[in-house]
């Protein structure tokens, strides 16, 4: 895969779910960049992650954003737990958003998001 690396795109051209009742339904692949992020309680590594948005999977697609609310297992005080995963990702300007929160505790931070060309699946 080949990282499309012209700045900031607009992200409301990569295009529309499938017809109604067509099988495939993925809209894009982004690569989003998440800096380092703490607070007293937690520590979120900084990292480059991989996103297929695709509504099979979970995602939600609105007018102005890509977005995903869902359990993930997360290794925190090293034992592996369940916590949620909330993501939103503007379809504008790139920006994303990634919160995990569990046991009553919360960490969001904010990244960058950027459409990859794909050779493989298509969208």
């Amino acid at each position: 895969m080949r990282v499309v690396r012209n700045g900031f795109l607009s992200l409301l051209a990569l295009g529309a779910l499938a017809p109604e009742g067509h099988a495939q339904t993925t809209v894009a692949a982004l690569e989003c960049d998440f800096p380092l992020a703490s607070t007293d309680d937690w520590n979120m590594a900084a990292s480059t992650l991989q996103y297929y948005i695709d509504t099979a999977g979970g995602w939600k697609v609105g007018q102005d954003s890509f977005s995903f609310d869902g359990p993930t297992n997360v290794t925190i005080d090293g034992k592996d737990r369940v916590a949620s995963l909330s993501i939103v990702i503007s379809r504008q300007s790139g920006k994303a958003t990634k919160t995990l929160s569990s046991g009553g505790k919360s960490l969001t931070v904010s990244g960058e998001c950027k459409k990859m060309e794909s050779t493989g699946r298509k969208f």
